[in-house]
């Protein structure tokens, strides 16, 4: 395991939320969810709240991946 899979984790709890609220996203709602997260990632981020900035780092991640899937699916061949 790399560093990067230790820090990017996710508790299973938060990734099956996120995952449920955006189960039928389309891809634009799924980047505008993205672009959220992120600003309320480095909003979080700022107050140096450990445990609120890991809850934020993982559902920008979990949304990250959920984007990343639906783009393949609609762009295979890119």
């Amino acid at each position: 395991m790399t560093v990067t899979d230790v820090q990017l984790q996710v508790d299973p709890g938060l990734e099956s939320q996120v995952r449920a609220e955006h189960e039928h996203a389309s891809w634009f709602e799924l980047a505008s969810a993205t672009a959220k997260a992120h600003h309320e990632y480095d909003e979080v981020r700022r107050q140096h709240d450990d445990a609120a900035t890991a809850r934020a780092r993982g559902r920008l991640h979990v949304l990250e991946l959920m984007l990343g899937a639906e783009t393949a699916r609609l762009h295979p061949h890119a």
